[in-house]
């Protein structure tokens, strides 16, 4: 049966999570407030009254256009999706060809690497380091990518799982002179004062993604969007299959995005509160260091054993947390998805039990 699967893909690792029992689920960067109860009813009032025997939007151009409204783009920029995650791929799958080289600066999202080599890439990755908050080599990633002729480079910013919030010149030095596609995932630029959709005004070799799963706690609808100049939109249009947005979700993106300042902007300035909160907090402790974030995480590093901290949390508290300590340069870390309030206190006073 092997003989039909590629062997890049028999050799690889597929991207798992393992299943827990919880109480508190602080593992995978998720809103904890949940979408507002007065907006799922309006969500749910339009999707009753639709169509549902008919396929959904082709060209989501209502969606586009509000998208582009809320950017401060032109529609024609933008690509909606099934998930940021899809976007990744349509955008590898337009642009990486076998034997094609791919830059992606490690620790980071793990999904790049993989569709990368589902494509036959071969791939360079570009170590950041505790000791400096994990900045962005730039120089390292700008050499590497020149001297291989990399087809595209990979940046998250801020950084999943480090929360690092990338230097803006140095993100402009990466598109401006390395030579490659630069594909720049801002799932979590809603927790950071960053915006890069002015390098599209520059350059035509970037691709900006970002999603609704994280500020707008939209995980479980799946939907994302890239912004690129017009030319890109339309090419990478090609690699997408159709009808990739149902109407359910769509209408509760419209939704999110029409009651974005009213109900979505507060709570996200309330996480940004709780995230320095908890950084504090977790400084406080004994044996742990929390690193600066830009995102709604916090990546911390343990002198105890971590699968003893990731376990003690989930016994005593029902508490899951995701173990990062796997990852390169992040032997002994974990990162701690933002929670309400009383599920941080909780856990503080949890790791504070545990840890004394």
């Amino acid at each position: 049966m092997h003989r039909f699967i590629k062997p890049d893909i028999l050799a690889m690792q597929a991207y798992t999570l393992k299943p827990y029992a919880y109480r508190h689920k602080m593992n995978q960067n998720e809103n904890p407030f949940g979408y507002p109860e007065d907006l799922k009813a309006i969500v749910l009032e339009r999707v009753a009254q639709a169509d549902w025997a008919r396929y959904p939007s082709f060209t989501l151009d209502e969606l586009r256009e509000a998208l582009a409204a809320h950017s401060g783009v032109n529609r024609e920029m933008v690509l909606v999706g099934n998930g940021s995650n899809e976007l990744i791929y349509v955008t590898l799958a337009a642009t990486v060809r076998p034997n094609d080289q791919v830059v992606i600066p490690v620790p980071t999202f793990s999904v790049y690497k993989l569709l990368a080599h589902i494509f036959g890439a071969h791939i360079h990755e570009i170590p950041m380091l505790p000791a400096t908050n994990f900045a962005l080599p730039a120089e390292a990633v700008i050499e590497t990518a020149q001297q291989h002729q990399a087809r595209v480079v990979v940046l998250c910013t801020p950084n999943n799982p480090t929360g690092t919030a990338y230097a803006p010149a140095d993100v402009e030095r990466i598109v401006a002179e390395s030579g490659a596609l630069v594909l720049i995932d801002e799932a979590y630029h809603e927790f950071t004062e960053q915006d890069f959709t002015y390098l599209l005004e520059r350059y035509d070799n970037v691709v900006l993604l970002r999603t609704f799963s994280k500020a707008m706690a939209m995980g479980g609808l799946r939907v994302g969007y890239a912004i690129t100049n017009a030319h890109l939109a339309h090419e990478l249009h090609k690699a997408q299959l159709p009808y990739s947005l149902n109407l359910f979700s769509e209408t509760a993106a419209l939704v999110a995005i029409e009651h974005f300042q009213s109900h979505f902007a507060p709570l996200i300035e309330q996480l940004k509160a709780e995230r320095a909160r908890l950084i504090s907090a977790l400084n406080a402790l004994p044996g742990v260091h929390a690193y600066p974030s830009a995102a709604n995480f916090v990546l911390a590093r343990f002198d105890q054993p971590v699968e003893a901290v990731f376990m003690g949390l989930l016994d005593l508290a029902g508490i899951l947390i995701r173990d990062v300590s796997t990852y390169p340069s992040l032997d002994g870390h974990l990162r701690i998805s933002l929670g309400t309030p009383d599920e941080n206190d909780l856990l503080i006073r949890t790791l504070a039990t545990l840890l004394t």
